[in-house]
């Protein structure tokens, strides 16, 4: 009985004096993001976004896409440079343009390395089968059991166009480098949202033509030639698709043009005397096939990688 009197003394006691029983914990989820990478409001005195205000009165950290904005990249895509790995070979003849097939020759031993190629041709005096498959540049899959011929491109935040041509998804831009970035109300590279849609690019940033991006600022410039760009800020290096060397910005070609050429340009060879562009390089004419190689000279061809020279039909075939 005295325990009873006791705590109901004790709740009195905690009534009268208003003392809380236990301690609430409210977090501060601002701890939690440190690059406040959204405002709120736009500093005063920055210029208006072409997208209108679209502030909340309530200034919750959400965003209302404005009606009759298209966020698509309005640019037109720049030809990217065509690299070997996505050129159809001379060898190949296209057999089938809108899926993208091909037919070439290949040792009949060989034919299961071509996923989902049908043997169309068979040269029993040769040992060849003639098959078709996708063209170099596209990949094989299986959608409803028939085979789809997709281009490749390495692309990353967007879809491969064509081989090699990469195109940015929806609320993605192009960067100069012309890899796609977040573009507002996803994100800002070197930069922040706010709600309005637009971008605040950090110092030493400004805004792209196409106000979606903030690029790096060189205040003297980085000279009148395409090959140097400005990579970081103050900073003056190489534009995409060249390489500072002791001569200055020089093109790079992938892969390189080999002894009988010279790079002018990015992934562009000039032959010399004796050799002949052939599937993105400069080659000597040779006596072997040398598909998916690249003759060197008179008597030696060496296989792409992922290829091995087969000595019977003096072919590359796929390891």
């Amino acid at each position: 009985m005295g325990l009873v009197k006791l705590i109901i003394c004790f709740s009195f006691f905690l009534l009268i004096f208003d003392v809380p029983c236990t301690a609430v914990y409210s977090p501060n989820y601002q701890e939690y993001d440190p690059a406040q990478r959204y405002g709120p409001r736009r500093p005063v005195g920055q210029e208006q976004s072409p997208y209108g205000r679209g502030y909340m009165e309530n200034r919750q950290l959400s965003y209302n896409r404005p009606e009759g904005v298209n966020f698509e990249d309005s640019r037109i895509l720049d030809e990217q440079p065509t690299s070997r790995q996505y050129l159809i070979r001379e060898h190949e003849t296209v057999s089938d343009k809108q899926r993208h097939k091909c037919r070439f020759w290949v040792p009949p031993e060989v034919v299961d390395k071509y996923p989902n190629a049908t043997i169309t041709q068979v040269d029993n005096k040769n040992r060849l089968s003639m098959i078709e498959a996708c063209c170099t540049g596209y990949s094989t899959i299986r959608l409803l059991g028939v085979t789809v011929c997709r281009p490749k491109c390495g692309c990353q935040n967007g879809s491969c166009r064509a081989p090699g041509e990469c195109e940015c998804y929806e609320g993605f831009v192009r960067n100069d480098n012309g890899d796609c970035v977040f573009a507002c109300p996803l994100g800002c590279q070197n930069g922040r949202c706010y709600l309005d849609g637009s971008c605040q690019c950090d110092p030493g940033y400004k805004l792209d033509e196409s106000r979606r991006f903030c690029r790096p600022i060189c205040s003297n410039g980085c000279g009148s030639s395409t090959r140097h760009n400005c990579t970081e800020p103050e900073v003056c290096g190489c534009s995409k698709g060249y390489q500072l060397t002791d001569d200055g910005c020089q093109p790079v070609c992938d892969p390189e043009c080999g002894i009988g050429g010279l790079c002018k340009d990015n992934n562009k060879c000039d032959c010399g005397s004796g050799y002949n562009l052939k599937d993105g390089v400069c080659q000597a004419d040779c006596y072997q096939r040398c598909y998916n190689g690249i003759c060197v000279s008179r008597n030696r061809c060496i296989c792409d990688p992922g290829f091995t020279y087969h000595e019977q039909s003096s072919m590359c075939v796929p390891i």
